[in-house]
């Protein structure tokens, strides 16, 4: 049974509707095909702007089409949906497992076939174009820009009480997160979330950082732009210490840095990305890391070494312990990284596209992490 495929949500937050319509709209719309043409049904507000600049084939006006309802039909976007599907006589769709329950039981009730994909909607997403790949690249290019400002700053950083000052002030993890959001807003970039966080902070991998950030301590910063006109996502992450490090902090990049050229030579066309990660976790058992959960703390590697990258900052494949085949045109993020309690934590993060027998590097930036 052929199907088509239905979508309901907004552009800007949906990655899915976004690769489908090449728009950002930011209230939540219907979207579907009709005989393999991309349609969209929208309001007015909307109507010129999809019809002159998406890739949209057929734009219905919401407006336009209440006015075609019958008096006995709800006066909503789902009763005009059904009336345009009943006209062009198409019933079955395929759904993504967000869509909205409401909208499920209302076209189902309605006679509308809808079967609800386990897997990924638009699986074409995994394998990257060209021309997706230099956008990829191109918002790496400011996230290496803020890495740049970033070093800046730390290096023009005084150290008095144990704490970094800047510009006469206590350098906070917030004030460094808003200069790189600052730059990365200039150069036509959105950098949320952006994590600076240094000591055991950096032990969680997720988190953003606070306070003011003390001397002689590794410092995360991953910085992950969405490019303001396209929607795709760079994503970096490198470690630095403002002052001087000691012998085990020394050991714990280099061992990171190790682990992370060993995992970006294994990869290619073919290649499973949990042997990729097995690879790290190699490295690091033979540096003498170990993970382990004491009291529900966690300690050493205890993330995966990767995930697809796009339209979406985190999206397929990956590169963890699920068996997932690598693909040319897969675009990859390679971050492993180590935390103690203790001694401070430490993540280094590149991208690369998979090739037939290589990864080719889409990031830039140096790993020269100690700052004097």
């Amino acid at each position: 049974m052929k199907r088509e495929i239905l979508l309901y949500g907004d552009s800007q937050s949906n990655a899915d509707i976004l690769y489908f319509t090449g728009v950002f709209v930011p209230d939540p719309f219907f979207s579907f095909t009709m005989g393999g043409k991309k349609c969209a049904l929208i309001g007015s507000l909307e109507v010129g702007r999809l019809r002159s600049n998406s890739k949209l084939d057929r734009v219905f006006d919401l407006s336009f089409e209440l006015k075609t309802l019958p008096d006995s039909e709800r006066r909503d976007d789902i009763s005009v949906l059904g009336a345009i599907l009943k006209k062009n006589k198409i019933k079955n769709f395929y759904v993504p497992k967000n869509f909205p329950s409401y909208h499920l039981e209302r076209l189902r009730a309605d006679g509308f076939d809808l079967k609800v994909l386990d897997s990924e909607i638009f699986p074409s997403r995994e394998v990257k174009s060209r021309a997706e790949i230099a956008q990829i690249k191109r918002a790496n290019s400011v996230a290496e820009a803020a890495f740049e400002y970033s070093e800046e700053i730390l290096r023009n950083s005084k150290i008095d009480r144990g704490i970094l000052f800047w510009r006469g002030y206590v350098l906070t993890s917030e004030i460094l997160r808003a200069e790189i959001e600052k730059l990365c807003l200039s150069l036509g970039a959105d950098a949320m979330h952006t994590i600076v966080a240094a000591g055991n902070q950096a032990c969680n991998p997720h988190e953003v950082g606070h306070g003011a950030i003390p001397a002689n301590s590794l410092i995360v910063i991953d910085i992950f732009p969405r490019l303001r006109d396209t929607g795709y996502f760079g994503d970096m992450t490198r470690t630095f210490l403002k002052g001087f490090p000691s012998e085990a902090q020394y050991r714990l990049v280099s061992a990171v840095l190790k682990a992370q050229s060993k995992a970006i030579l294994a990869i290619k066309a073919g290649v499973s990305g949990s042997d990729v990660h097995s690879k790290v976790c190699e490295v690091f058992e033979g540096c003498g890391y170990k993970t382990e959960c004491r009291r529900g703390v966690w300690g050493g590697f205890f993330h995966s070494t990767g995930h697809g990258l796009g339209l979406e900052v985190h999206e397929s494949p990956s590169l963890g312990t699920r068996e997932v085949k690598l693909k040319a045109g897969n675009v990859v993020t390679v971050e492993p990284g180590l935390y103690y309690r203790g001694l401070g934590g430490c993540r280094i993060e590149d991208n690369v596209a998979v090739e037939k027998s290589r990864a080719r590097l889409l990031s830039e930036y140096h790993y020269r992490w100690i700052l004097e």
